[in-house]
């Protein structure tokens, strides 16, 4: 019995060794997962592709008649090829012709909107200007004088010649209803004319700089520039101031029905009544400012001491030859003493500063002369004509006896607004107190305007399609004549005013009975 167990228990263990061995053996050759490290990436088991782009199928193209072969049916019948636009590219840009086309549609559109802004909303402006001036700092529009161009800007020219300079205006004083709320409401409109022809260049300035000084005088004698009253006349015209003074003015609105703001009714004296009522120039509102004012005033009176040098007056066709010769005396002596004067006055205008008592002397002086003429007159109460001998100072003016002082009145009067408009304390108080009624006077009949129906009829206005920009009449105040007497209109299309373009303004001069056009 125990070899028998021994037997069997060999054999158990033979048979467990032998299957150890061919468990080991399998165990070795099948294939064994990789293990995994905590934290590390599970490796991806799916096959790599390569990177390389597959390469595309060649489009087979198969005909209708053999599509029909193969399926036994008739081929159908293709639609007409149509021929597409191309897609524009939104990051290209425009071309120039588009663009201005769709700028035209928006104004166009624009303008559609404004023609159905109620009309009573409606205003125009009145350019009026300051009298007295108010401080530097709130004058934002003006006529004549310097303009305020962009930094670096030339001066404008229109055929290669440089461009009289008429007014800039603020935009942003322009009120929202003017042209129907077309047009700019920031930067400035410079308004410039050709130096002989109604051609307007209008410029749109974003950034106005510092004031700039034209490049030349207003010497063309065809052209804007004419002195007031006159001294437009051959003799006196070399004694104007050849520029347009720089006038502030103040943009007053003024709706449908409203009066308009002149001064046309102020009871103001004027030259003629001066010369009708006869003064003298020894009161302080004449005396002259500065040196170039007194030299022009002794320069006149030298010219006229000619008169002073004959025996004879050109008015004495009878009379007492004693009273001739009398006359004769004294006119000599006052031109001997008047030519002291004058050589005192050139004398010191070349050396030294002017003050307002060398004026009060001078004019003291001149004043203590008399000079004679011999006047003829009708007699009252009977009718008969006389002649009689009058003897006056020479700085006195009366309408029968007028040597010199009345045009030294008209000289004084053109020199005068260039130095106030510069600064108003150039003059004296009298001066000022004389001469501030009469300019307001004359600006409140040669107003300017913006947005409004022109004073004269102008035929082709399409006041429909066209605002006006500005017109500027014939002003004495000014020294400018447009035509004879007429006002000068500037307008522009309303799709141009929507859109900002000012490069197709045009510019009429139109007259009471006739208009002379000239479009850009």
């Amino acid at each position: 019995m125990d070899q028998i167990e021994t037997a069997a228990l060999t054999l158990a263990g033979l048979t467990l060794a032998f299957a150890a061995f061919f468990f080991a053996v399998w165990r070795s050759r099948r294939p064994q997962p990789a293990t995994e490290t905590r934290g590390a990436t599970r490796e991806n088991r799916l096959p790599k592709l390569s990177r390389q782009t597959a390469p595309p199928l060649d489009e087979v193209e198969i005909s209708p008649s053999r599509l029909a072969r193969i399926s036994r049916k008739t081929p159908p019948e293709l639609p007409r090829e149509v021929e597409h636009e191309p897609v524009a590219d939104p990051a290209a840009p425009a071309a120039p012709q588009a663009v201005e086309a769709q700028l035209e549609t928006m104004a166009t559109e624009v303008e559609e909107i404004a023609h159905r802004i109620d009309k009573a909303d409606a205003v125009s402006l009145r350019l009026v200007p300051q009298i007295p001036l108010r401080d530097a700092i709130s004058t934002n529009s003006w006529l004549g004088g310097r303009p305020r161009l962009s930094p670096g800007m030339a001066w404008p020219v229109i055929d290669d010649q440089p461009a009289d300079f008429l007014a800039q205006i603020d935009c942003a004083d322009l009120p929202r209803e003017l042209w129907d709320g077309l047009g700019p409401r920031e930067g400035s409109l410079a308004f410039f004319i050709h130096r002989r022809r109604p051609e307007v260049r209008v410029l749109h300035l974003r950034e106005p700089g510092p004031p700039v000084a034209p490049p030349f005088a207003l010497n063309d004698p065809e052209g804007w520039f004419r002195p007031y009253g006159g001294l437009a006349t051959d003799e006196l015209v070399p004694f104007a101031v050849r520029a347009f003074p720089e006038w502030p003015v103040d943009l007053v609105g003024v709706r449908p029905h409203e009066i308009i703001p002149d001064r046309e009714g102020d009871a103001v004296e004027c030259g003629d009544d001066l010369f009708e009522r006869g003064y003298d120039i020894a009161d302080p509102a004449f005396h002259p400012f500065d040196w170039g004012s007194m030299t022009a005033m002794v320069a006149l009176l030298e010219m006229r001491l000619d008169e002073l040098a004959v025996d004879k007056t050109p008015d004495a066709i009878s009379g007492d030859g004693g009273e001739l010769e009398q006359c004769a005396a004294i006119n000599r002596e006052a031109r001997e003493r008047a030519k002291e004067i004058i050589a005192i006055v050139h004398d010191s205008a070349a050396r030294e500063t002017f003050a307002a008592g060398d004026a009060t002397a001078v004019m003291a002086a001149l004043h203590a002369v008399r000079w004679a003429k011999v006047v003829r007159g009708v007699d009252p109460e009977t009718g008969a004509e006389r002649t009689e001998t009058v003897s006056l100072p020479l700085t006195t003016h009366r309408p029968d006896a007028d040597l010199w002082v009345h045009d030294y009145q008209t000289i004084l009067f053109d020199r005068a607004k260039h130095a106030w408009c510069v600064q108003p304390e150039n003059l004296s108080a009298p001066a000022r107190a004389f001469y501030e009624p009469y300019w307001r006077n004359l600006a409140g009949r040669e107003m300017a305007a913006i947005g409004h129906e022109p004073v004269h009829a102008v035929p082709d206005l399409d006041e429909g399609h066209e605002a006006v920009l500005l017109e500027l009449p014939t002003s004495g105040l000014m020294s400018r004549a447009f035509g004879d007497g007429g006002n000068l209109l500037v307008t522009i299309a309303r799709t141009d005013l929507a859109i900002g373009n000012f490069s197709r303004v045009r510019a009429r001069i139109g007259e009471r009975e006739k208009l002379s056009a000239q479009s850009e």
